[in-house]
């Protein structure tokens, strides 16, 4: 079962949960333009049980999956889950819209975080499977739009013909801060021993010979992104991303300053950025900050309301992060009230307002903005 549901500015669809041969059995598909998508999704031990449903969640058989499973995550674990993946996919698509990343060992926080991306925008390059856009995520990420509906947002506008990529850049004043903090000094991330076990960032207190000298501007982001296929091309083939990533092996947290610093210094890709990735994470709540890592979006009050639902609903984001709890009430909620994929029990109403949510907040990421988008002013920065 299929739901078809009909808004003014666009088809928004709700998905079953299960996976089933969605491409194709949907006439009117062809009369849209939609993007292709690589997902590359990074699984550390802690998030491995939330990974097969959020999966499911994001399934279409004309994307792209790319995944890969911490090498410190027991064998026996990752080759379970691998086998649990395949079974989740038409078999006459398992070896060819899912690949399996062969296991590295991967330091929070350093420049191995880096180079399994790459790897996986690598495999996403060379494989058979056409994609328009290449989209990180965490295995404590969940969709808040169905991926038939990212693959119409994204295809709509000039997104894929003027070759935009969405990161979310941060206020200047942190380009500034992130560069004291994690480019002075240098940074060495052990997993480069290729040891197999070691994966430690270790902070040498050095001061760095290139920090007083760089002659681009260092910038900082979230490291969840939505970039296009030119961009990634670039990043895996350019003489200039390579010295770039030379000067960032021996930074802290490259994930949030290389791809961004990138993006911003090359001039082609520069006029071409959404500085908006459609993420939505939580610092703060009711004053608090969250401290290193952002609130998890599954918490309860003593009455057992989801703190974070109505934030989550007026996001207009295409994810949230970062989810705790495997199979969460929350979850199912989301399904049916957000994304629409639920197999049952769609708030037709709330998942429409949803999506025209996320749709206006494209819009407003777009260099020429129409009038009366009511645009909110934190998904402006940099």
């Amino acid at each position: 079962m299929v739901r078809k549901f009909y808004c003014s500015f666009e088809i928004l669809l709700g998905i079953t949960y299960v996976i089933s041969s969605v491409s194709g059995s949907l006439s009117y598909e062809s009369d849209m333009q939609q993007a292709n998508i690589a997902y590359f999704i990074q699984v550390s031990e802690s998030t491995l049980s939330l990974v097969p449903r959020l999966f499911r969640s994001i399934w279409h058989n004309q994307n792209l999956y790319i995944v890969h499973f911490d090498k410190k995550i027991p064998k026996w674990q990752r080759e379970f889950s691998t086998t649990s993946l395949r079974k989740l996919v038409p078999r006459e698509l398992s070896d060819i819209n899912l690949r399996i990343m062969e296991s590295e060992v991967i330091t929070y926080r350093g420049i191995s975080m880096v180079i399994n991306t790459m790897n996986a925008m690598q495999i996403a390059i060379e494989s058979k499977v056409d994609w328009d856009f290449f989209i990180n995520i965490s295995g404590s990420d969940y969709p808040l739009v169905s991926p038939i509906n990212q693959r119409i947002l994204l295809g709509s506008s000039d997104f894929i013909s003027a070759k935009r990529s969405f990161l979310t850049i941060a206020p200047r004043h942190w380009w500034r801060d992130s560069f004291v903090y994690r480019a002075k000094r240098i940074f060495t991330d052990t997993s480069l021993s290729q040891n197999g076990t070691h994966a430690t960032l270790i902070d040498s207190y050095c001061k760095s010979p290139l920090s007083p000298i760089l002659g681009y501007t260092f910038v900082a982001a979230e490291s969840w992104m939505i970039l296009h296929r030119e961009f990634v091309r670039f990043i895996l083939t350019s003489p200039a991303s390579r010295r770039y990533f030379a000067a960032f092996s021996q930074v802290s947290e490259p994930e949030e300053h290389f791809f961004a610093t990138i993006a911003y210094n090359e001039p082609t890709f520069n006029d071409s950025l959404v500085r908006d990735a459609m993420r939505q994470v939580i610092w703060k709540h009711e004053g608090k900050s969250s401290g290193q890592h952002p609130y998890n979006i599954d918490r309860q009050n003593f009455k057992g309301e989801w703190i974070f639902l109505s934030d989550i609903r007026d996001s207009g984001s295409f994810f949230t992060r970062k989810v705790s709890k495997q199979n969460s009430k929350l979850l199912d909620i989301i399904d049916s009230t957000v994304s629409g994929i639920s197999k049952r029990n769609v708030d037709e109403k709330s998942v429409e307002n949803c999506l025209r949510k996320a749709n206006r907040r494209l819009k407003c990421m777009h260099p020429i903005r129409e009038i009366g988008l009511n645009c909110k002013t934190e998904w402006f920065h940099g």
